[in-house]
Formats: C-alpha cells, structure tokens, sequence
C-alpha cells in the first residue's frame, strides 16, 4: 500500500465535505478549490439565505495531538478568507446576490485501515468573522 500524502488526505477530506455539505446541511455546491489571485477557499456552498466560504482541515486521528484541525486557521488564514468572501460577493451571479455571506470551518479526523475512512466531522458554522 503506498503512502498517502498530506495532499491527498486533504482532498479526501474536501470532496468528503462536499458530500457532507449536500446531505446533511441540504446546501448546494458552487464550486471547490476556487482562486482569486493568491486567494484561495475549498468549498463554495449556497443556501436559499447565505453564500457559504468553507475552509476544511482534514488529519489524521492521534491521540498525541492535542489541537484541532481548526486551530490551523490562523489569523492569516482568517484574513486571506475574509478577503476572499469579500472580493467574491462584488462579483456574484445575479441569483446569488442579496444573500449573506458567512464562513465556516469543517474539521475532519481520518484513520487509515485499507483504505481512509472518517472517524469525525465537526462542522463549525460562522466559524471566521470579521472583528
């Protein structure tokens, strides 16, 4: 079996918050992996409501680890998805605008048996805001 890489975990972790995202929050999809110059955010999510930026921290289960995949949102990370939402709303489709622009975190712990598999998700809603 050959190693995984950060990388990869990372986007099994994205594509499995996709799939998360449109089963359980019931949102719809807009785009993944999505850049503005240097800006980047995983997941483009919309509801009837809000247009929802998602940052997704995926790793490994340790039980030595005592952060959560979250706290690697820093406070430039915070300030590269604000910007982000911000630029992106100037220029949104006409049948997204008017609605509310919120930023969440989704937290994945994996383990590795034969193949990956998820042992928790913690979805955080308006998770990163402006202060």
């Amino acid at each position: 079996m050959t190693e995984l890489t950060n990388y990869d975990i990372g986007r099994f972790g994205e594509a499995y918050c996709a799939k998360y995202l449109k089963k359980s929050k019931k949102l719809k999809i807009i785009g993944r992996n999505v850049t503005i110059g240097k800006l980047e955010v995983d997941i483009i999510a919309a509801n009837s409501t809000h247009i929802i930026f998602v940052e997704v921290k995926t790793r490994r289960q340790d039980k030595n680890n005592f952060f959560r995949p979250a706290d690697a949102v820093d406070k430039n990370k915070r300030t590269n998805l604000i910007n982000f939402a911000y630029i992106y709303c100037k220029s949104l489709p006409k049948k997204h605008q008017g609605k509310i622009p919120r930023i969440d975190v989704c937290e994945i712990l994996v383990a590795m048996d034969k193949k990956l598999k998820v042992c928790e998700i913690n979805y955080i809603e308006n998770a990163v805001t402006k202060n």
